[in-house]
């Protein structure tokens, strides 16, 4: 025991190291195969997986990744170049229009207004942020704040001729030469308005009549509520409006703060706007310019510091015809004043490159970018790129300049590809050991050699803790395994980015290996510990008997069980019928409270009914089941000792009920058979023995016929032959009749069946033994001895059965006293009765009279072998009658009764 202790614990000592040595190879992989590159977007980091071991760098993924990204920057950087430089130099004094920079981004808030600024105010306004001054005012006040709105030209009436405010027309300052006498505000001839104003806005006079008519009808407090409905309407960003208390509306409204002078020498722009929809709109638009090239000014630093000639092994060339002539955007000067053709062959020497006309649908590479993806990128920038854009892009694969992503990732991929095979190799290897470890130990886990060398199964301390507890572990195990998973995971992924820190300490090389084998060894305890365990359970068969909720099943079945089979009624049924009723009580009493939430209320009440039908369902088959017993029970009583109940269809107590009543089937069989054995074995020395005594009985017989043909007279030699003569006669007797009695039990007798009148039978039986009959003074009384009844039986034997009774009555009837004999036919049977006085007391049951060797004679000084009525009974019967006697007091009744006669074919009884 202790050697298999002692081998098994260094076999998993050693699939532990071989987990750490797994792990360990593991962490040589993820934290070698990574490449860490920068880019415009910060730095970036690649996996470099098996599948790319096969691979030159300029074949796998990364390589076209860095490709894909380059093209990205390059296609971006040409933009912004033509949004920032001047001359191919970055100029901070280049005006910028912001409502047709807003358009060109596709941010345009729709406004007719704009202003221009330079780069370089631009910049340093989105560098300082971009922050608003919340104002409020009246609503009166937000509706004047540009100058006086209400003019006929802003209203309008609609096709019911009610009033209504049409838009912004009149520039109210700006228009200083309309005086008041243009609207006739001060009661001026209202015609000679009327006509001014048709004139100048293009309205027929009268329809300027009416507008000033109800202009005049209408309050300033109404004009101004069309005109701020009107503005509202516009949904214009960011302005709030609340009701104070006495009804009147405040309007909340975020103004730019500009921090600096515009090309046109105003530093607000409300200098610029006419009216708030204006501000607003063209608040929106400088707003996106100030972001967006703020934004782009620094991408344009990163990518034109990136790929400059000197920095990037990227090579590009971009020429387009534009507005203001030929723009090319390269770092090869050296290819800036070549022709096409001439830049076409240069970059085709490149190892990889890209060349697109989308002029003339000229697309050449042999790089896995596709036209497709070229056009998305030029697409964003759609702006930038007219129709008559050329570009040329290439890497150069000797990657000479150092310090680029290209460069960086290729010297990586060249030291980490042919390592990786390899300890893919030894992860395999050591990992296929770990597995036939643990495949033999699974195959001997609770099992240790016997003393007869057979296999002793066995559980451990460990193994007895209830299998809920060793799942619960299993899983706090698992979530264990998974915090640590993830730790590694982090490890792996932030190695070649930055230091790896762990509850606060930096995580040097050493240390991250040794945390990976440690959670190699980890991972392979807990699984032994947990597996190993559940083998053991399920080699004895303790995986469910151990757990709790089979001891909780056992406690429920055990408790339900002896209420069930309790003796007293009390608790077998009436608790259980309380308990039934007290839970539908308590279940509608729950269903009268959840009323009002009628859905619970009526799964509640479904779930009754299905619980109350179960119950029904399961007494119905309790009850089926119990008749089912029943059945069974009465056919095993009527003799059908072979018939089982199907114990396996039915359940609980009955199914017990159903095996016990099985067995005591089967122990009656079993006695029955072991009767009929003994009773064929005794019949068996009946014969033999009989036969055996035959024999030398015969002899001494003969001898003793001998002696009396010698005439002896002398006394007391005669006197001993006479005794010799009457036993030798008397064990002849009782040798026939135990040969009879045998052969009757055997059933080996043939009878020779034929009609009978019972009733001559009888009276011949009477004149037989009326000599005997005189010397006991008894008095034959048959009564209808002149009737005939006839039967279907065997003469012979029939006769036998007269002469046995006969006989007993010669024997054991009272002197001096009468016999009583009669026959009688009911319902097609013939019954014959014979009765007659005791001379001594009966001490027998009548039942024992018919057994062998059973005499009335309880002293056995009178002859007789015990065996008349046994052959008697045995005869009647197997004539298919029966034989009954009765005793009352003295009084001997024999009672017989025999199938009458009929001449129909023979049956089983013998009747025809």
């Amino acid at each position: 025991m202790k050697r298999t202790t002692l081998k098994r614990f260094c076999l998993e000592l050693l699939q532990h190291l071989l987990a750490a040595g797994i792990m360990t190879a593991l962490a040589y992989l993820l934290l070698n195969s990574y490449i860490a590159v920068d880019s415009i977007d910060g730095p970036k980091v690649y996996r470099i997986f098996p599948i790319d071991t096969g691979l030159e760098f300029e074949e796998s993924e990364i390589y076209h990744d860095l490709f894909r990204n380059a093209v990205s920057d390059i296609t971006q950087l040409v933009a912004l170049k033509g949004q920032l430089e001047t001359d191919g130099i970055l100029d901070p004094s280049k005006k910028i229009d912001v409502t047709a920079y807003a358009k060109e981004i596709g941010k345009d808030s729709g406004g007719p207004l704009t202003v221009v600024y330079t780069l370089d105010d631009i910049v340093k306004w989105g560098k300082s942020g971009v922050e608003y001054t919340n104002r409020f005012m009246s609503m009166s006040e937000f509706v004047n704040y540009f100058g006086n709105c209400i003019y006929p030209e802003n209203f309008k009436l609609d096709q019911f001729g009610q009033l209504s405010f049409d838009g912004f027309y009149h520039v109210g300052d700006a228009q200083e030469d309309e005086t008041e006498e243009g609207v006739a505000a001060d009661g001026a001839d209202l015609e000679e308005g009327a006509v001014v104003q048709a004139e100048r806005y293009g309205k027929s006079a009268e329809e300027i009549t009416a507008l000033s008519q109800a202009l005049e009808e209408s309050t300033q407090e109404q004009l101004e509520d069309m005109v701020f409905a009107h503005i509202m309407s516009q949904n214009p960003d960011g302005i709030d409006i609340s009701r104070e208390d006495d009804g009147s509306l405040t309007v909340f409204i975020p103004m730019l703060n500009c921090r600096y002078t515009s090309v046109g020498g105003k530093k607000q722009l409300t200098a610029y706007a006419r009216n708030w929809i204006e501000y607003m709109k063209l608040q929106e638009n400088v707003v996106a310019a100030v972001e967006s090239l703020t934004i782009n000014y620094q991408r344009y630093q990163l990518c034109n510091e990136a790929y400059r000639g000197a920095n990037s092994n990227v090579k590009y060339m971009v020429r387009m015809m534009t507005d203001d002539g030929m723009c090319t955007y390269t770092n090869v000067p050296d290819l800036a004043e070549l022709p096409d053709n001439e830049v076409t062959e240069s970059f085709n020497e490149y190892r990889r490159y890209l060349i697109y006309y989308p002029d003339s649908l000229v697309f050449m590479g042999n790089t896995i970018f596709s036209e497709e993806e070229i056009d998305d990128y030029i697409s964003v920038y759609s702006y930038a790129y007219p129709d008559t854009t050329h570009i040329w892009l290439g890497v150069d694969s000797k990657y000479t300049i150092q310090g680029d992503s290209f460069h960086t990732a290729n010297a990586v991929y060249q030291k980490i590809v042919p390592n990786v095979g390899r300890f893919i190799i030894l992860i395999g290897v050591l990992a296929l050991f770990w597995l036939g470890i643990g495949i033999y130990l699974t195959c001997v886990a609770g099992m240790v050699p016997g003393g007869n060398g057979e296999r002793i199964c066995y559980l451990n301390r460990f193994d007895k803790l209830w299998t809920e507890l060793l799942l619960l572990l299993a899983a706090g195990l698992v979530y264990g395994g998974w915090l640590g998973y993830g730790i590694l995971v982090d490890i792996a992924e932030t190695a070649q980015v930055m230091p790896t820190k762990l509850f606060g300490v930096e995580l040097t090389r050493l240390y991250r290996y040794g945390l990976f084998a440690a959670f190699g060894i980890y991972a392979s305890m807990g699984f032994d510990m947990i597996w190993y365990s559940m083998v053991r359970r399920m080699r004895v068969g303790g995986l469910w008997k151990g757990s709790f909720l089979h001891f909780l099943y056992s406690g429920i079945e055990n408790t339900v069980r002896f209420i069930l089979r309790h003796k007293s009624s009390m608790i077998s049924t009436l608790l259980p019928y309380n308990l039934f009723l007290f839970s539908n009580l308590a279940g509608m009493a729950a269903v009268y409270k959840l009323w009002n939430r009628r859905i619970y209320a009526f799964l509640l009440l479904l779930a009754m009914v299905a619980v109350d039908g179960i119950v029904g369902v399961l007494l119905s088959r309790r009850n089926a089941e119990q008749a089912e017993i029943e059945e069974g029970i009465g056919r095993i009583r009527d003799g059908e000792v072979e018939f089982k109940v199907d114990a396996d269809s039915l359940h609980g107590s009955s199914r017990e009920l159903a095996i016990a009543v099985n067995n005591i089937g089967e122990g009656i069989r079993r006695a029955v058979k072991t009767s009929m054995e003994d009773e064929r074995l005794k019949t068996e020395l009946i014969t033999n023995v009989s036969h055996d005594l035959k024999t030398p009985l015969t002899s001494i017989i003969s001898y003793v016929d001998l002696l009396k043909r010698l005439h002896i007279q002398e006394e007391p030699a005669r006197g001993y032959i006479d005794i010799l003569d009457s036993k030798a006669q008397r064990l002849k007797q009782l040798t026939d009749d135990l040969v009879e009695a045998s052969r009757i039990s055997s059933g080996s007798i043939e009878l020779e069946k034929e009609k009978l009148n019972l009733t001559e039978l009888l009276n011949q039986g009477i004149g037989e033994f009326s000599e005997r009959l005189e010397e006991s003074s008894l008095q034959v009384v048959f009564e209808d001895g002149d009737v005939p009844a006839y039967i279907y039986a065997d003469s012979r034997r029939m006769w036998r059965v007269v002469e046995n009774l006969f006989n007993n009555i010669c024997k054991y009837a009272m002197e001096g006293t009468r016999v009583y004999i009669q026959t009688t036919k009911q319902e097609g049977r013939i019954e014959v009765s014979i009765k007659n006085i005791s001379r001594q007391q009966m001490s027998v049951r009548p039942e024992e009279l018919t057994e062998r060797f059973i005499r009335g004679d309880s002293s056995r000084s009178t002859e007789g072998s015990g065996l008349g009525l046994s052959i008697a009974k045995s005869l009647v019967q197997v004539h298919g009658g029966s034989f009954e006697i009765l005793m009352d007091g003295d009084l001997f009744k024999v009672l017989l009764a025999f199938p009458e006669y009929s001449e129909s074919p023979a049956d089983d009884t013998g009747a025809r």
